[in-house]
C-alpha cells in the first residue's frame, strides 16, 4: 500500500470512529444538562431526547446518504459531512434553548449518515478480497474503541462544565481537510465490479439476502442496546446502585468488541458469513443469559463481555457481507440501508424493551433475549452455507 493510500485509509478509519459520538459524547453530562432546563415542564424527557434523535435521524437519512453516493459523490458527502458534524455538533456550547439543542442534534444526525454510509462505501472502493476485510474488522476496532476513549475524555469534561463534552465535536475539522487533499473518487471499476457484472436476475436473489442482513443487524442492536439502556436498572434491583459499575461494564464490553471485531478477517478464513453470525448471536445469549442467573457483580462483568464480543463480531462481518453481494452500481444504497437497520435498532431498542419490563421485570427481559439470541445462532447455523 503507498503511503497516500494509508493517508486514505487512516482518514476513514478516524472519521468512522467520530460516528459513535453522536450519542455517546454527551451522556456523561445528561444530569447537569437536565438541571440546566430544570425550568421546563418536560426538562428530563427533553434532554434524553436529546441523546436519541440522532439515531432516529440517521435511520431515516442514511438510504438517502447513499443514493447520493451512487450519484458518484463519495468524496463530496464525506466532506460535508465532516464539517456539519462539526458545525452542529459544538452548537451545545452557546445555545441556549431547548428546540435549539434538538434541531442541532437532528442535523448531527443527517451528517453522521453521511460520515458514516460514505466511509464504509469508500473502504469497499478502495479494497479487494482479504485488505477490504482487514480494513472493515479495523473500522470496527475503531468505532470500539473511539466509543470508549470519547465516553471518558467526555466524562472528564463533564465535571468541570456540562457544555465542555461538546468541544469534542469540533474534531471533525480536523480530519475535513486532510479528507479532501487525500481522498478521491474510485476511478476505475475493481475486479470483482468486473465479475459481477451478472443477470439481473443475480441481483435480485442478492438484494433479498441483503434485506435479510439488514434485519440481522437490526436484531442485533436491539438486543445489544439493552445492555447500556437496561443494564443500570438491572443492577439497581440487584442493590448494585452505581453508575460507575455499569459504566465499567459498558465500557468493559465495547472494548471486548473492539477486540473481535480485529480478529474478525482471521475467522472469516475459516468459516462463512452466516456461521460469523450464528456465532455472534450465540455470544450474545451466552452473555444475556449469564447476565440475568446471578446478583454477583463479577460474574455480570464476565458474562457481559460475551455480549460486547458478540456485537464486536457481528457489525464488521454483515458490513462485508453486504458489501461483498452489493450491486456495485448500488453500493451505496445497499451500506446506508444497512446504516439504517442499526440506528433504527438502537433507537427502538429501548421502546421494544420497555413493555416486556413493565408486564414481567427486567431479569425476564434478559432471558427472553437470551432465547432469542439462541433461536438466532440455531437459525443462522442451519441455513449456513460453508462456501459463503
Amino acid at each position: 500500500m503507498t503511503s497516500l493510500g494509508k493517508i486514505s485509509k487512516i482518514i476513514l478509519l478516524l472519521a468512522s470512529s467520530l460516528t459513535v459520538m453522536s450519542v455517546s459524547a454527551i451522556s456523561p453530562a445528561l444530569p447537569k444538562i437536565a438541571e440546566a432546563f430544570a425550568y421546563l415542564p418536560n426538562a428530563v424527557f427533553l434532554v434524553k431526547l436529546m441523546l436519541t434523535i440522532p439515531s432516529l435521524i440517521i435511520a431515516c437519512s442514511a438510504p438517502f446518504a447513499g443514493i447520493i453516493i451512487d450519484k458518484g459523490k463519495r468524496k463530496t458527502l464525506l466532506v460535508t459531512s465532516l464539517i456539519l458534524y462539526a458545525i452542529t455538533g459544538t452548537t451545545g456550547l452557546y445555545l441556549e434553548s431547548i428546540e435549539g439543542f434538538l434541531i442541532a442534534r437532528a442535523f448531527l444526525g443527517i451528517s453522521v449518515a453521511g460520515i458514516m454510509t460514505s466511509a464504509q462505501t469508500l473502504i469497499a472502493d478502495y479494497y479487494y478480497g482479504e485488505e477490504r476485510t482487514k480494513a472493515l474488522g479495523l473500522q470496527g476496532t475503531f468505532i470500539s474503541f473511539g466509543g470508549v476513549l470519547f465516553v471518558a475524555i467526555a466524562g472528564l469534561l463533564a465535571t468541570i462544565s456540562w457544555r465542555y463534552p461538546f468541544s469534542l465535536y469540533g474534531l471533525a475539522l480536523l480530519l475535513a481537510y486532510p479528507a479532501f487533499l487525500y481522498i478521491h473518487e474510485p476511478k476505475q471499476k475493481h475486479k470483482e465490479e468486473i465479475i459481477d457484472n451478472l443477470e439481473h436476475s443475480t441481483y435480485t436473489i442478492h438484494t433479498i439476502s441483503i434485506i435479510g442482513i439488514c434485519c440481522i443487524v437490526f436484531s442485533g442492536m436491539v438486543i445489544f442496546y439493552c445492555i447500556p439502556t437496561q443494564l443500570p436498572f438491572l443492577l439497581q434491583s440487584y442493590g448494585i446502585d452505581s453508575p460507575a459499575k455499569a459504566g465499567a461494564i459498558v465500557s468493559l464490553a465495547t472494548l471486548c468488541g473492539g477486540i473481535t471485531s480485529f480478529l474478525m478477517p482471521k475467522l472469516k478464513k475459516i468459516i462463512s458469513f452466516a456461521r460469523l453470525g450464528s456465532l455472534s448471536f450465540g455470544l450474545l445469549a451466552i452473555g444475556f443469559f449469564g447476565i440475568q442467573i446471578t446478583p454477583s457483580y463479577p460474574i455480570i462483568l464476565f458474562c457481559a463481555l460475551f455480549a460486547g464480543a458478540g456485537i464486536g463480531l457481528l457489525m464488521p462481518s454483515m458490513r462485508l457481507w453486504v458489501i461483498t453481494l452489493a450491486n456495485p452500481k448500488i453500493r451505496g444504497r445497499s451500506v446506508g440501508v444497512l446504516t439504517s437497520s442499526l440506528y433504527l435498532g438502537q433507537f427502538l431498542s429501548p421502546i421494544i424493551a420497555q413493555p416486556i419490563v413493565s408486564l414481567q421485570s427486567i431479569q425476564s427481559l434478559y432471558s427472553i433475549i437470551a432465547l432469542i439470541a439462541g433461536t438466532l445462532s440455531i437459525i443462522l447455523f442451519l441455513t449456513s452455507k460453508k462456501d459463503i
